[in-house]
């Protein structure tokens, strides 16, 4: 068993093995079979072109819902579809995650929380801090009591105690830990664990004024709420006018690839803020506390606890959210994303979790939870992989294999491959029409800056973007699984997102 887990260590191995296998396979075989490589590199790179074609589908199906739901009357819909009891009862658990960020940013989203357009009285507030920031802590406990403490239901502050055994340092220690701890006094105050909804933000993110109302709505809707996890889609929007443009390309494609996944619930699964019932919680035993991506991860406890019969519902309402931005400077925001999406890619450490939990619990439904391991391991195979082969590997037969220049197929490759790719990047098109569309309107003191920013996007994103998914999506991916391989686990670093302007109520949809 690896340390801290209860799955083989070698199943550790399953996700860099894969990923070294193909770079490996494809480099051996440029040498030995160049033709070989040359034709599948031609059949893979259509297949991206087909799937990058309905991406861009998704994405406008996407953006066409989440306009169609931030201007919908949730609380009208309540009235209208439910009884009242039916919904007046829920009341709304937010656990906002706090470590070293400054008391502003988070009077910024507890603002937003009070302004939403839900019944404050009906919403409980936890705000946990950490031990190991504790002036931090005791300055934001101090600030959310004066100016919100009776704005809400409830609202108190916790502090996660330091190097608790069994924890790594991370979110999912300190939310478990708050949870914990307000479990009673929903007790205490006779409020059935059923029509309760835990929503978990971080620091940063700043919800729609009406996310709750629409998760109330999603949540009664469902069937059996117990057995599903809410899902908004996170928009990096907050300071997106003051990062320099590298980023800001970035943000957007997260936040798009957040809106395609919405409109594939199948394969949808936890990530950064999203809700869940408390009952549900209470029978996983809240949040994991061993791994720092415990977002994710809580999909595959729930699967697992309630033997398959978990799905993620998607709701098309927003978190804005922070993208990284760095105080240091142009180079150490570059760091910091590439670290954020590290992290991000840490996912892949569910693998072997998820493989030896689905080879021992013989009561899943067999078909499913294996199309849910595929699932998650072609995730973070094509995470790591393809941005690297289409970009880097493709042009290895020619380099690689000197008796490949007098082959046909040689003289034929490099248009007929760059053609295709051209092709798949005329989604472009489609994902710069959109972000001009969902980015908030450029502030006044940097009108002229951006609009030059804007313009040098479109020009140069077919030639930055593969260069960019290669250092930014790839080569994190790649890192992370290694590291993954040799047992060098990564701990929990808070991302730096410094802020200019904190500004939500001009973003699209928003009024």
């Amino acid at each position: 068993m690896s340390s801290g887990s209860d799955h083989p260590r070698w199943l550790e191995f399953v996700p860099g093995f894969l990923t070294w296998g193909t770079f490996l396979s494809i480099t051996i075989l440029s040498f030995t079979a160049p033709i070989v490589v040359a034709t599948g590199l031609i059949v893979y790179a259509l297949f991206w072109m087909t799937r990058a074609m309905l991406m861009s589908a998704r994405l406008i199906i996407g953006y066409i819902r989440y306009r169609r739901d931030v201007k919908k009357d949730w609380l009208k819909q309540l009235k209208l579809d439910f009884t009242a009891d039916s919904w007046r009862s829920i009341y709304h658990l937010v656990v906002v995650a706090v470590s070293k960020e400054d008391p502003t940013i988070i009077r910024a989203t507890l603002q937003e929380i009070e302004d939403s357009e839900y019944d404050r009285k009906k919403i409980i507030v936890v705000v946990a801090t950490e031990a190991r920031f504790k002036e931090n802590g005791r300055k934001v406990s101090r600030l959310v009591q004066k100016e919100f403490g009776s704005k809400f239901f409830h609202l108190e502050t916790t502090v996660h105690p330091m190097d608790l055994p069994g924890e790594v340092k991370g979110k999912g220690g300190n939310i478990t830990w708050a949870a914990r701890h307000i479990k009673p006094f929903i007790e205490r105050k006779k409020i059935n664990l059923r029509d309760v909804i835990c929503t978990t933000l971080d620091a940063d993110n700043r919800v729609h004024r009406k996310y709750f109302a629409n998760l109330t709505y999603e949540y009664i809707r469902h069937p059996e709420p117990t057995y599903a996890t809410f899902q908004p889609i996170p928009m990096f929007f907050n300071n997106i006018w003051d990062v320099p443009m590298p980023i800001r390309s970035i943000a957007l494609g997260s936040s798009f690839w957040q809106i395609i996944e919405s409109t594939r619930p199948h394969r949808l699964r936890n990530f950064s803020a999203h809700a869940q019932g408390f009952e549900a919680l209470v029978k996983t035993d809240f949040w994991s506390t061993k791994t720092i991506v415990e977002d994710g991860h809580q999909f595959w406890r729930s699967y697992f606890r309630f033997n398959g019969k978990h799905d993620v519902v998607p709701l098309n309402v927003p978190i804005y959210q922070d993208a990284v931005l760095s105080p240091d400077g142009y180079w150490a925001t570059f760091k910091e994303q590439y670290v954020q999406k590290r992290r991000w890619a840490w996912g892949a450490s569910d693998i072997p979790f998820v493989l030896y939990h689905m080879w021992r619990n013989r009561r899943l439904p067999f078909w499913d939870k294996w199309l849910q391991a595929f699932r998650l391991m072609e995730g973070h195979f094509s995470w790591a992989t393809t941005s690297t082969i289409l970009a880097v590997f493709a042009w290895l037969p020619r380099i690689a294999n000197p008796d490949f220049q007098d082959v046909v197929l040689a003289h034929t490759f490099p248009p007929l491959y760059g053609k295709i790719l051209t092709f798949a990047l005329g989604g472009l098109a489609i994902t710069l029409t959109i972000s001009h569309l969902l980015l908030p309107p450029v502030p006044k003191k940097r009108l002229g800056r951006s609009r030059l920013s804007v313009i040098l996007e479109w020009v140069s994103a077919p030639i930055l973007l593969p260069i960019s998914n290669v250092i930014f999506s790839s080569l994190p991916a790649i890192d992370a699984q290694t590291r993954l391989m040799f047992g060098k686990y990564l701990g929990f670093r808070p991302t730096e997102k410094h802020v200019y302007r904190q500004d939500i109520k001009n973003h699209p949809g928003a009024n």
